[in-house]
């Protein structure tokens, strides 16, 4: 969990039996008090929990009728099961629909719904991409609407604005509030055409907003977007 939210996935992980650890942690980093991955390689308390696993096969006497050459075997096969073993924690407790986000979430990732999609999605860290597939699954159970547009632009656009047009109430205005740059515009355009339903028109509007009449903040010299 702290590697997720690290930003460094799993797969790059590599679980070892410690060759010192106490006996009332199943942890076994050099501080008690440590807070994030500082390395790849992860030493663990084998029996804390998983004795029946482990116990045969990390005994000494056991590891003493292995020949050196196979001895690395013990490794990988206690990398592979400790991996299997944390997924299933992981999903202790999980509901029916948080298997649904996370599958449209591979999915997205997978550019099973388009390549703007995948696009912007891996622009995005876990709990963003996580966000935008909760809400694509709600798009999914009761269609697109700009309150779901609204919903996931202030989640991944903290601080945006969204305005409706009183004249034209198919039209909107997103002030996004950024600097424009290309990972920005990926996640932009994921969310324009994913989210926006197709008979709504949107202008959006980046580091600049545009003026409105006396609304001292949007009334700055240099500082105004052309309308």
């Amino acid at each position: 969990m702290q590697a997720a939210q690290d930003d460094l996935e799993s797969e790059k992980l590599f679980f070892k039996p410690a060759e010192t650890f106490s006996p009332y942690y199943e942890h076994a980093f050099k501080n008690i008090n440590q807070r994030h991955v500082e390395s790849t390689d992860i030493e663990i308390n084998p029996l804390y929990r998983f004795s029946s696993i482990f116990e045969y096969l990390l005994h000494p006497d056991v590891k003493d009728l292995i020949f050196d050459e196979q001895k690395n075997l013990i490794l990988y096969y206690f990398d592979l099961v400790t991996h299997i073993l944390a997924e299933i924690d992981l999903c202790h407790g999980m509901t029916r629909r948080e298997f649904y986000i996370r599958k449209i979430r591979r999915e997205m990732l997978e550019g099973v719904f388009g390549e703007v999609v995948c696009e912007g999605m891996e622009q995005l860290k876990k709990d963003r991409q996580l966000a935008v597939a909760d809400e694509m699954l709600c798009v999914i159970e009761t269609g697109s609407s700009v309150n779901s547009f609204c919903h996931i632009m202030k989640q991944i656009f903290k601080g945006c604005i969204i305005y409706q047009s009183r004249a034209h109430p198919q039209r909107l205005y997103a002030y996004i509030g950024r600097e424009r740059d290309e990972q920005l515009q990926k996640q932009w355009r994921m969310i324009r055409e994913t989210f926006l339903p197709i008979d709504i028109e949107v202008k959006e509007f980046w580091a600049n907003h545009f003026g409105i009449m006396e609304l001292d903040e949007t009334m700055r010299l240099d500082a105004i977007a052309i309308f």
